[in-house]
């Protein structure tokens, strides 16, 4: 086993400065990745012999123990007095705030650069630049200081000796790791059918550093399935971590359960579960400022002790643990477990930590990326996720509102946001509804600009209330549409949005592929899994897969004989309901009575939901009715109600939070009912995808409405069959099922089907 551990410049200067050996002025909310667009612009400017990105690394050894130091500097400049190491920092200051004592950690950071370059090249000393740019005006200010070969080797000879105590920490974990894998087995006695081939599926693609596209029966243990192969794969050269990522957080305890059984077999490694941040602060606002939470207040003084705590005494690093340790240590829970994850070798998680450009973990540097491999659950929810990660919106009267209340308070404040909402009123004119735009010019950026500074002024000195958390939001929609500006290209429509009278402008996200295929080339492999990947071709296109990519379709370990499914053509249409709604009453009555117990029926909203309910509570029938807006306490104490033996009817929204990643086995369900083909309404948004696919050549209809919709009761419909000893019945209402276009998207093993009129 290679005694070597590998950390980057930026890390080590990151683990110092949390040691108090650096001037602990440098704050949380400074970070050492900043933005890709300004690092390049500037890059634009170098000399034809300057080299942007350059790829540096030395080796330590201390007791047996290597410690490969590496990472990329912004610039290689040359000079006449010689070469130039360039470090660039964006920043909302006003550069007149910044003096070259300013941020200790970034001359850390370009030092630790400085010492590798020097020491290649053999150079006495060394001159290092640290590049601040301003990021609305664009306006530069440079500090050059010269570095003596003598100095940088004593500096980074002190960090490396600081380092040594937590390196060993992650060396004894690390070995603990690579220890437990290769003896490592299945958690269970035998295989269900189909899980070892979806097992070695993933485990060929990660060897190969591929992408695969797996659908896999419900029920089948795909999470077992995909997480056993993944660890056992982590004994490929170069792989390192995992992310395990979902859209429930239902599915994410299935992951902990899953890394827990392989403990019990004897599996050590350390495992993170990230929670929304809103959902694990302490505090009744989740206000991240040191004079409002105590949490925040000297978290640098208190996250390494924090961290090792936890590393040494805990494997699996879920909510409770870490809140646990958060408050034994004083430190913030949520910027805790994201700490954690440069540790931890398995990450489970949200989408959005790695899709979604506004909270995406910047710390995943490329070469990271390269040793990580992705698990992407259910991931049949990512393409809408992506789309609405991918768009952004500017609403007029969030403008308006701050126009009007900073008005007297803040003279440039107020300006800065009534420009942009006249720009907006400019944009509506007399629209009665929503339209495209072609584009936007180029005052926009600047108007942005310069509310972002001046918003970003006013709220470092302001004191918490309603009114600077109404900025503070604003101030981060703001932001969030600059970035999704970035992207806007041929996949994009820009619209103005008309809704009850209030105008929103819209950076529409026609097809996301073309962003997820960027965001997951960086890694080492990806494995996009689910229950409902029908019709591949749609979901592999969405999902931005590429020819050589892996398929597999596992066929259905449960027998036909297992469900009744019954297609009942009555027509769900909006025009019909309120004639329709007593039979369809009637028929999910009599499906009750064809086998006493629990049954779940979906509808394709709360309205159409509650016109039934109307009708079939005359029935003599237990129901229990879906809420709006229900919290994670009365989904549960909804769920809870299905019980083995009990006479149970559950009315649910096709598409909610209770028609996909819900597990009643056995007799806690007996039946299910999809009302409706799952269909959106039409809709301006809907009918641009439409457009925009069919000019590709795709038929735009079936993948704006008829595939999405399909989904949501194929998701359904799963609920049913858990396992090989699950009975019951389907019964799919619309006539428009019995169609020869929805008759083949139906699963084979739901089996023939029956008419009932």
């Amino acid at each position: 086993m290679e005694n070597t551990m590998t950390i980057s410049v930026r890390d080590l200067m990151a683990y110092i400065h949390r040691s108090g050996n650096i001037d602990n002025r440098f704050r949380s909310n400074t970070t050492l990745t900043e933005g890709t667009a300004i690092h390049q612009d500037v890059q634009k400017t170098y000399q034809e012999e300057d080299q942007k990105e350059v790829a540096l690394e030395h080796t330590f050894v201390r007791e047996h123990l290597s410690i490969h130091l590496q990472g990329r500097c912004d610039g290689l400049l040359q000079s006449d007095e010689g070469p130039i190491i360039d470090e660039i920092k964006s920043t909302a200051r006003d550069l007149s705030e910044i003096t070259e004592e300013s941020d200790p950690v970034y001359w850390a950071q370009a030092k630790g650069y400085a010492f590798i370059y020097a020491l290649q090249e053999q150079l006495q000393a060394i001159q290092v630049q640290l590049t601040y740019v301003q990021k609305q005006s664009k306006e530069k200010k440079k500090f050059l200081h010269t570095f003596s070969m003598e100095d940088l080797m004593l500096f980074i000879e002190e960090c490396i000796d600081q380092y040594m105590s937590y390196a060993r920490i992650l060396m004894h974990i690390r070995e603990q790791k690579e220890s437990s894998i290769p003896d490592l087995s299945f958690p269970f006695d035998s295989y269900r059918d189909g899980q070892r081939k979806l097992a070695g599926s993933v485990y060929r693609t990660i060897e190969e550093k591929r992408a695969l596209y797996a659908q896999a029966p419900t029920g089948i243990g795909k999470t077992i399935s995909t997480l056993f192969p993944a660890v056992k794969a982590m004994d490929l050269d170069r792989m390192e971590k995992i992310y395990y990522l979902t859209a429930k957080t239902v599915t994410r305890a299935t992951a902990e359960e899953a890394l827990k059984l392989m403990g019990d077999k004897g599996l050590t490694l350390r495992s993170v579960t990230l929670t929304a941040k809103d959902k694990i602060c302490f505090q009744e606002e989740t206000i991240c400022q040191p004079d409002y939470c105590e949490y925040a207040d000297g978290y640098y003084d208190r996250i390494n002790d924090a961290l090792v705590d936890i590393m040494m005494n805990e494997t699996q690093m879920t909510r409770p643990i870490i809140e646990s340790y958060a408050k034994k240590h004083k430190v913030c829970p949520f910027e805790f477990s994201l700490d954690l994850t440069n540790e931890a070798d398995v990450v489970i998680g949200d989408y959005n930590y790695i899709y979604d450009p506004r909270v995406a973990l910047k710390r995943l540097l490329p070469d990271q990326k390269k040793k990580t491999t992705l698990l992407v659950d259910e991931s049949h929810n990512l393409v809408e996720r992506a789309r609405e990660m991918y768009s952004a919106r500017l609403p007029e009267r969030e403008f308006l509102l701050i126009s009007e209340d900073w008005m007297y308070e803040n003279e440039k404040l107020s300006k800065s946001a009534e420009a942009i909402y006249k720009s907006l009123i400019r944009l509506r004119g007399e629209a009665k509804q929503s339209f495209v735009l072609e584009d936007l010019d180029g005052g926009w950026e600047e108007a942005l600009e310069r509310f972002m500074e001046q918003a970003e002024q006013q709220l470092q000195n302001e004191p918490v209330d309603d009114q600077s958390e109404h900025l503070l939001e604003t101030y981060f929609t703001t932001q969030n549409f600059m970035k999704i500006l970035e992207l806007v290209d041929k996949h994009y429509k820009i619209i103005g949005e008309l809704d009850q009278g209030e105008f929103t402008l819209k950076l529409f996200c026609l097809d996301p592929s073309h962003v997820l295929q960027e965001t997951t080339k960086g890694f080492r492999s990806s494995i996009f899994f689910s229950a409902t990947l029908s019709p591949f071709g749609y979901y592999k296109d969405m999902l931005g897969g590429k020819k050589d990519d892996y398929i597999l379709q596992l066929p259905s370990p449960y027998q036909t004989s297992q469900i009744d499914l019954v297609i009942a053509p009555l027509s769900t249409r909006y025009k019909s309901r309120e004639q329709t709604a007593e039979r369809l009453a009637e028929l999910l009555f009599d499906q009750t009575q064809q086998r006493k117990g629990n049954y779940l029926f979906f509808f394709p909203s709360y309205q159409y939901m509650n016109l039934v309910y109307h009708h079939f509570k005359e029935y003599p029938v237990n129901i229990a009715v879906q809420e709006q807006g229900m919290d994670e306490e009365r989904r549960e104490d909804f769920l809870a109600q299905f019980l083995p033996g009990e006479e149970l009817v559950g009315f649910a929204v096709l598409g909610g939070v209770f028609s996909e990643g819900v597990d009643l086995r056995g007799d806690r369900l007996n039946g299910v009912a999809v009302v409706g083909i799952g269909l959106a309404p039409r809709s301006f948004e809907k009918e641009l995808i439409k457009d925009y696919f069919q000019k590709k050549g795709r038929n735009g209809y079936d993948y704006a409405y008829v595939y999405p919709g399909m989904n949501k009761v194929l998701q359904a419909g799963g609920r049913l069959i858990r396992s090989e000893t699950d009975h019951g019945s389907i019964q799919l209402i619309d006539d428009r099922f019995l169609s020869p276009k929805y008759v083949q998207l139906l699963p084979e093993d739901w089996g023939n089907y029956r008419v009932v009129r």
